[in-house]
């Protein structure tokens, strides 16, 4: 070969031994890199009756809205994203409270409302009202306090017959109130009322009072209606009486007494001592004997 030409084999030996050397540290970085990939990659789902709020999550600072999935479905793998599904169907949310009422009675009672979040305003639910905690961050008080607020201003025992009036004003101010924010407001049932046992007690007692009340008054009506029937026959004999003074004369005596008489002498194993008649017409004076003055004689 000619001297003024490259040695062949200098060169085989020094590109030999570069092409070594890159040929490994690529091997290892595209792992590496494949590695990375990997483990920052996901596919995040999102199931039916929700919907995903996407949004990425960077090594350093706050994630950003990428994007809304309607689920059922799912990103596929995609470099570090995150989701956050919202349950977008109807819901009832039920809340146990204990309320002083105007007169400063307490009443415990439930109050169910029944919301759904508007699937095409789920982004606002997400950056506005806390995403998945929505209700317990940003409705609850307000919807106890909505309730609260129509209770007290009842007696306690008006709660149970305004049931269907609350609820119809709680649902009202919650419409009002989440108008054009997601959250839609569908019903709202007051329910399980229990009153305390002061009350409840006080309740009993008045009940058995005016039961009592109303026996004495029976009571009374009937003693009344007895002394109206016992003056009425007390008139009537008094009536009787004089219609008897005016109205009989002795011969009439005379002839009732004979027919007395009469029937008496009738009466078996019996004797009778009759005293006549006084000249007046006085009824005769009638004796029974009994066996042992008989025997006496």
């Amino acid at each position: 070969m000619d001297s003024n030409g490259p040695n062949i084999e200098y060169v085989e030996r020094v590109l030999r031994k570069p092409q070594g050397l890159v040929g490994g540290g690529g091997f290892l970085a595209l792992a590496a890199i494949v590695g990375i990939a990997y483990a920052g990659c996901r596919n995040r789902h999102t199931p039916a009756g929700h919907v995903g709020y996407i949004k990425s999550r960077p090594f350093l600072g706050a994630g950003e809205f990428v994007a809304i999935q309607t689920g059922p479905t799912s990103t596929g793998f995609s470099w570090r994203l995150e989701v956050v599904n919202i349950d977008v169907r109807p819901r009832t949310f039920s809340e146990q409270m204990s309320i002083p009422t105007r007169n400063r009675l307490e009443v415990q009672l439930r109050a169910h409302a029944r919301v759904r979040l508007d699937p095409a305003k789920v982004r606002d639910v997400v950056e506005t009202y806390g995403g998945e905690k929505w209700y317990e961050n940003n409705v609850r008080d307000q919807y106890r306090s909505a309730v609260r607020d129509k209770v007290q201003k009842l007696d306690v025992f008006d709660v149970k017959d305004q049931m269907r009036t609350i609820g119809d004003e709680v649902l009202a101010d919650m419409k009002l109130r989440y108008a054009n924010t997601g959250i839609e407001f569908l019903s709202v049932d007051v329910g399980d009322i229990v009153y305390p046992k002061g009350v409840v007690d006080s309740v009993i007692a008045k009940f058995v009072t005016s039961e009592e009340n109303e026996r004495k008054d029976v009571e009374l009506e009937i003693a009344q209606r007895q002394i109206e029937i016992g003056i009425a026959e007390a008139e009537g004999m008094a009536d009787a009486q004089r219609i008897i003074r005016t109205t009989l004369d002795p011969m009439f005596l005379q002839f009732e007494a004979l027919r007395a008489i009469e029937e008496l002498a009738g009466a078996p194993n019996t004797t009778f001592m009759i005293m006549p008649m006084s000249k007046q017409g006085t009824s005769p004076v009638i004796l029974q004997l009994s066996e042992s003055s008989e025997t006496s004689k």
